[in-house]
């Protein structure tokens, strides 16, 4: 079954489209299931420009908008999802958000290091005054409260910390064993994703090796291209396919009230 469960729209902020657009071109790329995961509105002072989420009062015209796409009949079965930030001092708030609605999916992300959005181009330069180590160990470590937060079904893009390619030295097996065990206690899936493919790390979100970790502690997956326009919709999920069956996989999942379905890869 071809599955794109990582699609957003303009109300993001940072992406292109409306949903009907996104329906046509997951249709014409024959994709079986979509879900469309726009940002959840960001706690005050993260996101003053309005580029990272939707606004805050969004969130109703947003579901409308995902139902309508989906009343006229698939193929694709279209998934009303949401993707939210894990900002641990306002996990509360994103409870609140989450339980408002009657969502299929629910994705968790992690793109802030305390007030650092650090996935932003424009703030890049932040990186040559990092320690490298440091940030993935602090990156990884705010991963895995988020996946035991009980708030998500699914962590999405797990290895966003090497967008531009700063990966430190050395082997990272027992990070990624580590990252995985704790996945798999908290029964969460996760993303494999083609959007890496189009940014500076030039690679899959996770990577085989970290793959390869979340396949031995039997966490299940999905795949999905992380869309901001139309053209992206099932974007690489031919080579995301592919790394999913090299670690091991014969099943990918999706979810429907929020509950996991496994289909044969």
């Amino acid at each position: 079954m071809m599955i794109d469960l990582h699609i957003h729209t303009a109300r993001c902020g940072h992406a292109a489209g409306r949903p009907s657009e996104y329906v046509a071109a997951a249709r014409q790329a024959g994709l079986e299931v979509i879900a469309f995961t726009d940002h959840l509105a960001l706690p005050d002072g993260y996101d003053p420009d309005g580029e990272y989420a939707m606004r805050p009062g969004e969130l109703a015209e947003y579901v409308a908008d995902v139902r309508k796409s989906a009343a006229t009949g698939g193929p694709p079965r279209v998934l009303l999802g949401i993707e939210a930030d894990w900002v641990p001092p306002y996990r509360a708030q994103t409870a609140r958000a989450i339980a408002a609605y009657p969502f299929d999916v629910v994705l968790g992300s992690v793109h802030f290091l305390g007030d650092w959005a650090f996935d932003d181009p424009r703030l890049i330069d932040e990186w040559s005054l990092r320690d490298v180590a440091g940030a993935w160990d602090e990156y990884f470590e705010v991963f895995t409260q988020a996946a035991s937060s009980g708030l998500f079904d699914v962590m999405a893009h797990p290895d966003l910390v090497k967008k531009f390619g700063h990966v430190p030295p050395g082997d990272l097996i027992s990070l990624y064993d580590d990252v995985a065990a704790a996945m798999a206690d908290a029964g969460v899936a996760v993303e494999v994703s083609s959007a890496g493919l189009r940014k500076p790390c030039r690679e899959i979100y996770p990577s085989d090796d970290l793959l390869a970790a979340f396949r031995r502690a039997g966490v299940p997956v999905t795949t999905a291209s992380d869309a901001h326009t139309p053209e992206e919709v099932g974007s690489g999920l031919g080579e995301v396919r592919a790394a999913v069956a090299r670690a091991g996989y014969e099943s990918i999942v999706y979810f429907e009230a929020r509950e996991m379905r496994e289909v044969p890869l």
